[in-house]
């Protein structure tokens, strides 16, 4: 494999290619300070050379508004996140300084009935 990666990328041995290759650079060199600019193929920067001054502070200012919404989303979201664990801190040191009394047979007992024959006194109206 490294053969024939080494044969693939090696440099032209032929002196056409070298002599080709030296007269194009040379004749781009010529072109490009002459002032004449010929573009070859349309690049992704060549439409920017049409804008104007107020087209492009047009852009500018959209792009900030851009940049400050989503500055402001990004400070407003991390408000609520502070917000958040800031109220998760304060209920943990309750919890944590003020145990509650609960045994373990409140939480599986279930509600506790009185018998029928209980007297008046103790039946609670709602069945409790």
């Amino acid at each position: 494999m490294t053969a024939v990666l080494r044969a693939h990328y090696e440099a032209p041995a032929g002196e056409a290619y070298w002599g080709a290759l030296e007269q194009s650079i040379m004749q781009r060199l010529a072109t490009a300070t002459s002032g004449v600019v010929r573009e070859l193929r349309p690049s992704w920067w060549s439409g920017f050379a049409e804008l104007r001054g107020a087209d492009m502070r047009a852009v500018a200012s959209v792009a900030a508004t851009i940049a400050l919404l989503a500055a402001g989303a990004a400070f407003v979201r991390g408000q609520a996140a502070s917000a958040r664990a800031r109220e998760l801190a304060a209920r943990a040191a309750v919890e944590t300084a003020m145990p509650l009394p609960i045994d373990g047979s409140t939480l599986t007992g279930g509600r506790r009935h009185l018998p029928k024959d209980a007297p008046e006194r103790y039946l609670n109206p709602l069945d409790y």
